[in-house]
């Protein structure tokens, strides 16, 4: 009787240490597919998000390839689509600040130059009057074009809106 509860006991001893084997390959089966299919994927969406908050509208999430990585690779697209637009606003953003500058330069420059010559001693009446309206002139300028930009901002921010009106289209042609 006491073999027979020593082969019993030894089983139960053998049988945990294979349950206790299995448990552990399956955990670290497990670590790595987690590691594979899901971590890695995560990492190179979030690194590609991080790059664009950055200000670097070229990072892009590359297809990830397998079973079970759709949802991945549509985050991926998603994101990809994102970056784009982005991109194409920035280089709107930089062609408006550019020309914008151009354009205020000018009648400033205009401006700088009528004023200077406005101190001249000498000057008579009628060229003082010509200055002083070339200095209106490129002043009314520089304000219309700031009411413009400010017309432009509120209605890219949607605080205005069109009004919708019927026209004969033969009366324009």
């Amino acid at each position: 009787m006491n073999k027979l509860k020593l082969n019993i006991a030894e089983a139960a001893k053998i049988t945990f240490l294979n349950v206790v084997i299995i448990t552990v390959l399956f955990k670290t089966a497990d670590f790595i597919r987690r590691r594979i299919m899901v971590d890695r994927p995560v990492k190179m969406i979030t690194d590609a998000a991080q790059r664009i908050m950055n200000g670097d509208f070229s990072a892009r999430v590359k297809s990830i390839h397998g079973s079970g990585m759709e949802g991945f690779n549509k985050i991926g697209e998603s994101l990809n689509a994102m970056a784009e637009e982005l991109s194409g606003v920035e280089t709107l953003r930089t062609d408006f600040i550019a020309n914008v500058s151009h354009e205020m330069k000018t009648p400033l420059a205009v401006m700088q130059n009528y004023g200077t010559l406005l101190q001249a001693p000498d000057l008579s009446d009628e060229k003082r009057i010509e200055y002083a309206k070339g200095i209106t002139d490129g002043s009314r300028r520089m304000a219309d074009m700031m009411t413009n930009i400010l017309k432009l901002n509120r209605l890219e921010n949607q605080q205005i809106y069109p009004e919708v009106s019927e026209f004969d289209l033969g009366e324009q042609l």
